[in-house]
């Protein structure tokens, strides 16, 4: 099975596209539904929320 995630063609595209494909690709390649990557998209502003804060707590107590 040949996936393709760049279109070869020369074609100049914009950051949004690019990250719609990204986007196209890993639902594909994973066969998330929409649902699916909704939560994921949850999931990962969520962990980086954590992190974030505990970066900051971290440069704030010390």
């Amino acid at each position: 099975m040949n996936r393709k995630l760049f279109n070869s063609e020369g074609k100049t595209y914009s950051l949004l596209g690019f990250d719609k494909r990204a986007a196209l690709a890993i639902q594909n390649h994973f066969r998330l539904s929409n649902y699916q990557m909704l939560v994921l998209s949850w999931l990962k502003g969520l962990w980086t929320g954590i992190l974030l804060s505990l970066v900051l707590h971290y440069f704030i107590i010390h």
